[in-house]
């Protein structure tokens, strides 16, 4: 490439983003003065070029129709393009967006888990750790998982036992988690089968008449042929711990909990 046109195209680069922060500044005073159709005709171009500025202000006015007629789908894809590039504003702006639901979830969810339902209660108590539509509160969570697992709700089982594994809103007790996960592996849950398989990998719980590694590896068979796809790795380690005899014991035993926990639930 000559001299001279290397030169050209330097100079053709800077005009360009010389113009893009035009028009992105001009952009961004627009809508600061809410003069979303000025904004829009500025800011919309810049998407194609990947400004997330840009993007994270254009999401905005579709998502609350500013200038544009409300489009949530099309404000949730511009919030999910620039978020994954790990732009503050539009993780922000998108956390911002669910938040709104789940306020709006909040007010079905909250009667109906104060009601007894035990699906309602999961669901709260999924909320409260997670801070979906209400502040954070870890403790609060397992409140709710608790009243849903006593009345059997699966899913409850399995969180509560998640909780209990790993110290989250109550003090961390392996035997009590080993407890809700296998009230829900024995029920066909995927994931607690595979937590309850990397509990036992972890020497934590199991029979004292059968090696941990042996019962770990027939849950995350399990698991594994439900579709979890993380207790591969985990299970390959377990592989390399165990003797020929032991592993068919293992096969074995994997053939049987699939034969009680799995295929009556499919």
């Amino acid at each position: 490439m000559s001299k001279k046109l290397l030169l050209a195209m330097t100079g053709l680069l800077l005009t360009l983003n010389t113009a893009s922060a035009a028009s992105l500044s001009k952009g961004m005073q627009a809508f600061e003065a809410k003069d979303y159709n000025t904004a829009m005709s500025e800011l919309k171009p810049l998407v194609s070029d990947n400004n997330l500025d840009a993007m994270n202000l254009v999401g905005q006015m579709y998502e609350l129709g500013l200038g544009v007629e409300a489009d949530e789908q099309q404000a949730v894809k511009l919030y999910n393009r620039c978020s994954a590039q790990g732009h503050l504003g539009c993780v922000n702006s998108f956390r911002a967006y669910k938040n709104k639901g789940y306020k709006v979830e909040l007010k079905s969810v909250q009667p109906a888990a104060e009601n007894g339902d035990a699906n309602a209660q999961n669901r709260l108590g999924e909320m409260y750790e997670f801070g979906y539509g209400v502040t954070r509160d870890a403790a609060q969570a397992i409140q709710w998982y608790q009243l849903a697992a006593d009345q059997g709700f699966v899913a409850a089982q399995h969180n509560l036992g998640r909780a209990y594994n790993f110290g989250t809103g109550i003090q961390q007790d392996f035997a009590l988690a080993e407890k809700w996960y296998l009230k829900a592996a024995e029920q066909g849950h995927m994931e607690a089968m595979f937590f309850l398989g990397t509990l036992y990998s972890n020497n934590h719980g199991g029979d004292e008449k059968q090696q941990t590694n042996i019962t770990a590896y027939a849950w995350l068979q399990n698991a594994l042929e439900l579709g979890n796809r993380t207790a591969t790795a985990i299970q390959s380690r377990i592989v390399m711990k165990l003797s020929a005899n032991e592993l068919e014991e293992a096969k074995m035993l994997a053939a049987e909990y699939k034969e009680k926990f799995v295929t009556p639930f499919q």
